[in-house]
């Protein structure tokens, strides 16, 4: 009996010594230090005057959960972008549902009420650089706008984006910009294709994106949302502008977490989960993404302290941040109010969740 007790004291100091991940991991199965927290709540809450909130989740368990400046438990924050990464789940189970087609599905095979080609219309002017815009646009698919690979001539936060959001159909508005590119070759991050590929999973599921929504993720999630503004058409903005409490984007979080489930229900499958968060686009940098590594359906990829990460990211500060390999869940939102930074507060919020991830370091 005493040699198998030393065998498990020898085999413990093994993993101690030569197994760093092994001795990260367990500094994260403890409660946060209160001096680390205290230091920690003071830095943040100076760094950031427009941070609501800051809640971190391990194994299911809360280990920091804070509200700034005014915030508290029942706030509920506009999660701008990070919608994009609801929207890309949402596909998920309508693939699971068999209703999704093959990615490499031509958008305008969903949407033919936009195919119209501008050979019907007489005396049209450059009418041969009309037809080969037709032709291009006729390629492009689900998977191109789904990985921000569409192709278009856009530039996000610009005039642009401004006055798709103010024309009478901004499907429409999107469907007629010049490319820059052909589609599937070029990232370039469009919340314009966004709301594209929103349009085309409503038609697909025939039904509004907020009504999927609620039945088949809000409602077996227990989350409450009530507010998803929409466009002139009465279209759900894919891209943007659902609201939400802290506490809904961390059950959100979770279930991404633990591979589509929660408890013992499936809500999407594991293969989708997997599959949108896989490398579609090679990113090793991008401005507010400090170690990307990729972009997925939707989801951010970034190494955070050398631990894998998927981030739903939204204008401003609001963060989803899923770090498999530490069982672990950040969540960050902020007021958009005239305190706020905009993307300079995204990168000052990564500083701060890699200040949480570097377990070895917190004592």
């Amino acid at each position: 009996m005493r040699s198998k007790q030393v065998l498990q004291v020898l085999t413990m100091l093994c993993l101690t010594l030569f197994c760093p991940k092994v001795k990260s991991q367990a500094a994260f199965n403890k409660e946060l230090p209160k001096e680390f927290t205290d230091q920690f709540t003071k830095e943040i809450n100076d760094s950031i005057p427009s941070l609501g909130s800051f809640i971190v989740s391990q194994n299911d368990r809360l280990l920091y959960q804070q509200y700034f400046h005014g915030a508290n438990k029942e706030s509920v924050f506009s999660i701008k972008s990070v919608t994009k990464s609801i929207v890309s789940v949402l596909a998920g189970i309508a693939k699971d549902k068999n209703l999704l087609p093959n990615l490499n599905t031509p958008v305008l095979k969903i949407l033919p009420e936009y195919n119209v080609s501008r050979t019907s219309f007489k005396n049209i002017s450059n009418i041969e650089g009309k037809v080969v815009h037709d032709s291009i646009r006729n390629t492009l698919t689900l998977k191109n706008i789904l990985t921000m690979q569409g192709g278009f001539d856009w530039v996000e936060n610009s005039k642009i984006s401004t006055a798709m959001s103010f024309s009478g159909d901004p499907v429409k508005f999107v469907l007629d910009l010049p490319f820059e590119e052909y589609p599937g070759t070029v990232f370039n991050y469009n919340s314009g294709e966004s709301h594209l590929f929103g349009a085309a999973l409503a038609k697909i599921v025939k039904t509004n994106l907020k009504q999927f929504a609620t039945e088949n993720l809000f409602r077996p999630l227990k989350m409450n949302v009530t507010r998803w503004d929409t466009d002139s058409m009465n279209r759900n903005l894919a891209g943007s502008e659902m609201f939400m409490k802290p506490e809904d984007m961390l059950k959100f979080g979770s279930m991404i977490l633990n591979n589509g489930k929660l408890g013992s229900k499936q809500i999407v499958s594991q293969k989708w989960v997997q599959e949108s968060t896989a490398e579609h686009v090679k990113l090793d940098s991008w401005d507010v993404m400090p170690d990307a590594n990729g972009y997925g359906y939707y989801w951010w990829r970034r190494k955070t302290n050398g631990h894998q990460a998927f981030v739903a990211t939204g204008y401003g500060g609001q963060l989803i941040c899923v770090i498999p390999d530490l069982k672990m869940v950040i969540v960050t939102t902020c007021f958009l109010n005239d305190k706020n930074k905009g993307r300079s507060d995204i990168k000052r919020l990564h500083y701060f969740i890699d200040k949480i991830t570097k377990g070895d370091k917190i004592k």
